[in-house]
């Protein structure tokens, strides 16, 4: 499988990754909800769903909850490294024409 797709790599001049949580978890990062997760099959210490935690409602209303749990995310990514996924990502970048990456993740390790 993996001779198919570097044969295709060579052919291509556009590629497109869409990433999620498992690219960053490779880095030795946490997801928020899969196993192990910050918050697997739980709720905050503050009984909100972390996504309510980090919403724009929950902001305006309670800065202070919403930084809360900012910093045990910063936290938890603090010094974590690109892993070989990353790096053959960037490396494509330097040899194709176009290279997108699609991901949901906010970890900053895409660049």
């Amino acid at each position: 499988m993996l001779d198919q797709i570097a044969s295709l790599l060579t052919q291509a001049s556009r590629v497109l990754f869409i990433t999620g949580a498992g690219m960053s978890a490779d880095s030795g990062l946490p997801t928020y909800r899969g196993i192990g997760g910050l918050y697997e099959g739980a709720t905050t210490e503050d009984g909100l769903p972390i996504e309510q935690a980090l919403s724009g409602p929950v902001f305006r209303a309670r800065p202070e909850l919403t930084w809360k749990y900012i910093a045990q995310l910063e936290a938890a990514h603090r010094g974590a490294e690109p892993n070989r996924g990353h790096r053959v990502i960037a490396e494509l970048e330097s040899k194709l024409e176009h290279v997108w990456v699609l991901t949901q993740n906010v970890d900053g390790l895409h660049h």
